[in-house]
């Protein structure tokens, strides 16, 4: 009887701490699978769609590449154009050959992919080249549709796509008129370089899960197409997603495009490619089963905007989705080793295993995202004048002693003023580095501000100014209390930003007057209100917040070819507060109506003695 009752209070014991055990291990696997469930039921979707945005911000990248490319080309042309000696020689003076083929020489030696530079009469007959002679494409060295082009027109053009397929190498042709004194075509500046830059782009989007990309041309013939190291070209390459239409043809033919020898133009056939190519509507992200695979593609579609090409990028759907079951399966797994590492602390850390990592994904994405738009957005801008001046020394340099003093001061003066440029831009993001917003005090005195916007209009570049109907409305004996090197350095850059964005031959007002209110309309101390008014495109409402930010730029701008990095706009806003002032823009966003640059400083109603400006 006593061992029968022993065993019955063991067996007890044994259950009750099984229960408890089993209690315990409900307590933590509750809210644990409640949480890990949760959690990835709102961050699977959230990370999909990381990882889709990630994939369109590298291709908006790789398109800002290709076009900077392009840009950078056109520019070559268009320096070497306005040579003094090329259009003396086109017109039949040969005394200035050497000085041509110098200058045809440093064309050549701005980039690796050119291939020869030569100098055309308006016939299309090559005068001049360098170093060798100009291929003949078709049955001339310039289309007959571009030489009519080029005549009317005072900008470069590119030809179509042309293809060696014995040495495996594409290039184009970007044309130049010469124009004498300005206004008259004498003659054609040709540079035909290799794709080599682009198709590098292009095949370097590739991975382990099968992306990849490519480019369709105006026509709709893939130009650049991701290549398979162990199959050479592409098969796809130089093939047309439809046929081409019977002009587009003769054209193809007349010019000899895609190295095709004047046959048709060979067709792969991607009919839901060719639906989303004529379509305007098409947004820039869809998917698609592409021509040749057997899976749904996520594509990424973007235009390029210094030549009529569209990249397209695309990605199996199944990777993106297999990465989101990686990540949930590297929580399960986390979650599990939470769990037997410690069941009583498994709810809290259950609930919190997704939201820090998430949150630190998004803030780790947003801080690289934001360092390289800034890192981008600066080097181009540095690039820009420091082309702009190494080329004119360069080019004085080597033509030294051929140019005329008249040219040889114009290229000082387009030298300096890029110097100018790239010490503003550098002075703009080292004070915004350095004060962190925070400028230096003001030092406060009475000065005219009739005067002060007639010197900061002086430091402009004449030709520019007269380029607009510039008109000045500011009475003489209007005195603003003012830090006189912040108000002309505010002046500089409203003024700046309205010559960059105002068409020529069009208004520009530059007025002030007394002012009562602040901009809300509340009454205030006696205040000066200086507007800036031009005749732009204007600024949509919903980007105006935008304009007075760190790095702030306006949408449209990311992808065009206006220069500037946000900062001279947040300068101003600090310049003009610091002074006691408030600065606003007044805009409808419609194109022609412009916008208007207001801000106000302390109004001097009885100056007892002005300082000179």
């Amino acid at each position: 009887m006593a061992n029968q009752a022993f065993l019955e209070r063991l067996k007890q014991k044994i259950s009750l701490t099984a229960a408890i055990s089993t209690l315990l291990t409900l307590v933590a696997i509750f809210p644990l699978l409640i949480t890990v469930t949760s959690s990835q039921l709102l961050s699977r979707p959230q990370l999909i769609s990381q990882l889709a945005n990630a994939m369109a911000q590298d291709t908006h990248t790789r398109v800002q590449l290709i076009d900077t490319y392009l840009l950078d080309r056109q520019r070559d042309v268009e320096i070497v154009s306005h040579l003094f000696s090329l259009q003396e020689y086109v017109q039949g003076n040969h005394a200035f050959k050497q000085q041509v083929l110098n200058a045809l020489a440093v064309g050549v030696q701005n980039d690796v992919n050119y291939d020869t530079w030569s100098l055309l009469d308006l016939q299309g007959n090559a005068l001049l080249w360098y170093p060798t002679q100009p291929k003949v494409h078709g049955n001339s060295l310039i289309p007959p549709n571009i030489l009519n082009q080029i005549q009317r027109l005072t900008r470069p053009l590119f030809s179509g796509v042309f293809y060696q397929s014995d040495v495996g190498e594409a290039s184009i042709v970007v044309y130049m008129p010469i124009m004498e004194y300005g206004s008259k075509v004498v003659g054609i500046l040709r540079a035909e370089f290799a794709l080599t830059y682009i198709w590098n782009v292009v095949n370097s989007q590739t991975d382990s899960v099968g992306s990849y990309a490519f480019i369709l041309d105006q026509r709709g013939v893939r130009i650049a197409y991701t290549a398979d190291s162990t199959h050479g070209q592409p098969a796809y390459l130089f093939k047309a997603i439809a046929p081409l239409s019977p002009s587009d043809q003769r054209l193809v033919a007349t010019e000899d495009l895609y190295g095709d020898n004047g046959k048709p133009t060979p067709v792969l056939s991607d009919i839901s490619l060719s639906r989303v190519q004529s379509d305007p509507h098409t947004p820039s992200k869809f998917e698609i089963v592409p021509v040749g695979q057997q899976e749904t593609f996520e594509v990424i579609r973007v235009d390029i905007l210094a030549i009529s090409w569209t990249y397209f990028a695309l990605r199996p759907l199944k990777s993106i989705i297999a990465i989101a079951d990686q990540q949930l399966f590297n929580t399960l797994l986390i979650a599990a080793v939470v769990l037997i590492l410690a069941l009583i602390i498994g709810v809290i850390t259950g609930r919190r295993i997704t939201v820090p990592i998430l949150r630190s994904m998004e803030q780790q994405e947003h801080l690289n995202q934001l360092k390289d738009e800034i890192l981008q957005n600066v080097s181009h801008e540095l690039r820009t004048p420091l082309t702009q001046v190494y080329g004119y020394l360069e080019l004085l340099m080597t033509c030294k002693d051929q140019v005329d003093s008249t040219t040889e001061m114009l290229f000082l003066k387009r030298a300096i003023h890029g110097c100018e440029e790239l010490q503003l831009l550098i002075n703009d993001v080292l004070e915004t580095v350095s004060t962190d917003g925070q400028p230096q005090q003001p030092c406060l005195q009475d000065v005219s501000v009739a005067q002060v916007v007639k010197d900061v209009l002086e430091l402009f570049d004449p030709h520019i100014l007269q380029n607009y109907d510039l008109q000045i409305a500011i009475p003489e004996t209007l005195i603003a209390r003012a830090d006189l090197q912040y108000l002309r350095r505010v002046l500089r850059n409203l003024l700046s930003n309205a010559f960059k964005y105002t068409p020529p031959q069009t208004a520009l007002v530059v007025d002030a007057t007394p002012a009562m209110n602040t901009p809300a309309g509340i009454p205030s101390s006696p205040s000066v209100c200086i507007r800036v008014k031009d005749n732009g495109p204007g600024i949509p409402p919903n980007d105006i917040p935008l304009l007075f930010e760190k790095f702030g730029r306006l949408k449209r701008d990311l992808s065009s070819s206006t220069r500037g990095v946000g900062l001279g706009l947040y300068i101003c806003k600090q310049l003009v507060e610091a002074m006691g002032g408030h600065i606003w823009v007044e805009s409808l966003g419609l194109a022609g109506q412009g916008s208007q640059f207001c801000f106000t400083l302390p109004l001097v109603t009885h100056p007892a003695h002005m300082k000179s400006v």
